[in-house]
């Protein structure tokens, strides 16, 4: 009994058994708490950061766009001044008779250096570019170029020199009146210098890391001859040619009548595919004459040796015109006018040695005039090749009618020359033009980068100028 008692009170005693009290405690432990707090801070730390990295990111793009904007703003400005470069005419005031509008010639001082003596150095064009110092001749980042103010009615009013170049990190614009005129509120007075062009400089931009003008380097012969013409690919400077004819009767090629050469050259003596039947069974032959042109030299050899020999060679990125008349001999202007397109067939093209056409680089046709004026009829056609090709020039007679194959015609002024100003091609490392041939130069390509906040904006442009230099 007694050692039941102790039991029952030790039982009671014990923590876990009395009553009113719980099994286990509640909190954290100090270890919880710190691998809570140290997960708490590593959230805080990368939310922080995301958040951070998130509002750099805004901030910069909202830079880029800002002097993206700044840029592109800045190009457009830049396109409606050089779009304007040089005139070809202005309208003039009308009479005071009430007579029709009159238009003047190009003032010479739309030009840069027109006059000059020397050939080489006579500059046609109406742009230069001004190195920043004198020893950086390749630093295009002073742009100069000239162009005609015209009044509400299209008169002539003045010549303004307009300038873009870079002061320090400052993009400007500056403009002066160099012949007739008066100053307006944004160009300067002819003959003004020094603080005078202060009020018509004008800020177009701030923290500019570059402005790069480029020209369409046109082509150009660089082994030309001063005063020579230099887009002359064939024949020469003579003028002078040759036709040599072709004869292949399996591939019914008929001999034809081929006068001297010259300037002027006579052929006579077509082949005709006139048939005097009704018999449907009856077939035309399909005879044709074939000459090739070659330069006048002292040669008898025949048209495969010499073509061989003497190939025309013809480049890519290069735009060519072929140019010739075409008229009948005397005597022969009714006998012409029998010659009926889509029957009888004149045509000039490119052949090789072979006597094959040149893939890609179809005839071009072409017909006789019979009026009085033939003579003065300059036909042109223009062409360019994908791939370098070495080839000669053919001209194709085909004749249906006898009497239009009985007319003897004539080629003359028989020319192939390359278009200098058919050219836009921009190269980054070829930035200089020589004199001569700044006239050809049709298009520019405005490069400019501007900065906002440490971020850049960039814009490109091509902008064609056609009235630069004179007509080609």
């Amino acid at each position: 009994m007694g050692n039941f008692v102790v039991k029952e009170r030790d039982q009671l005693c014990h923590p876990r058994l009395r009553a009113g009290t719980s099994t286990r405690r509640g909190g954290f432990t100090l270890m919880e708490l710190m691998v809570y707090i140290a997960i708490v801070g590593i959230v805080v730390i990368v939310a922080g950061q995301a958040y951070s990295n998130s509002t750099k990111m805004r901030v910069r793009t909202q830079s880029m766009l800002k002097a993206s904007e700044v840029a592109e703003n800045v190009a457009v400005l830049f396109k409606e001044d050089i779009a304007q470069m040089g005139a070809k005419s202005s309208l003039e005031i009308r009479a005071s008779d009430g007579s029709n509008d009159t238009f003047s010639g190009v003032k010479d001082s739309i030009y840069i250096d027109p006059n000059n003596d020397s050939e080489v150095n006579k500059d046609s064009s109406s742009f230069v570019f001004v190195p920043t110092s004198p020893a950086s001749n390749e630093n295009l980042e002073q742009f100069k170029m000239r162009r005609v103010r015209y009044n509400d009615a299209g008169a002539y009013e003045a010549v303004e020199e307009i300038t873009w170049f870079l002061s320090h990190d400052t993009l400007m614009r500056r403009c002066v009146v160099v012949d007739d005129g008066l100053a307006t509120e944004y160009c300067a007075p002819k003959g003004t210098a020094g603080d005078a062009l202060i009020p018509f400089t004008v800020e177009m931009a701030t923290e500019v890391d570059s402005f790069k003008v480029l020209p369409a380097i046109p082509w150009h012969n660089p082994d030309a001859a001063e005063g020579s013409d230099a887009s002359l690919v064939f024949p020469d400077e003579t003028g002078e040619f040759k036709l040599v004819q072709r004869y292949d009767a399996l591939k019914k090629i008929q001999p034809l009548s081929v006068g001297a050469g010259g300037k002027n050259i006579v052929l006579k003596n077509f082949a005709s595919n006139y048939v005097d039947s009704d018999d449907p069974g009856v077939t035309v032959e399909k005879n044709f004459n074939e000459v090739y042109a070659f330069k006048n030299i002292a040669s008898e050899a025949n048209w495969k040796s010499l073509c061989e020999g003497n190939p025309i060679h013809l480049n890519t990125d290069t735009t060519y015109e072929l140019s010739f008349k075409v008229y009948p001999a005397p005597g022969a202007e009714d006998a012409i006018k029998a010659f009926i397109p889509g029957k009888d067939h004149m045509s000039v093209g490119f052949r090789n040695a072979e006597g094959e056409k040149i893939a890609g680089l179809d005839d071009f046709a072409f017909y006789p005039p019979a009026e009085d004026d033939a003579k003065e009829i300059e036909r042109k056609m223009r062409f360019s090749v994908g791939s370098p090709v070495n080839a000669c020039l053919a001209f194709t007679f085909s004749y249906y009618s006898p009497a239009a194959a009985s007319a003897p015609v004539v080629l003359s002024d028989l020319k192939l020359r390359v278009v200098e100003s058919a050219v836009y091609r921009f190269d980054k490392n070829e930035t200089s033009v020589a004199t001569r041939y700044k006239k050809n130069v049709k298009a520019f390509q405005l490069r400019l980068t501007v900065k906002r906040n440490g971020e850049s904006g960039e814009a490109t442009l091509v902008i064609p100028t056609p009235s630069n230099g004179p007509t080609d």
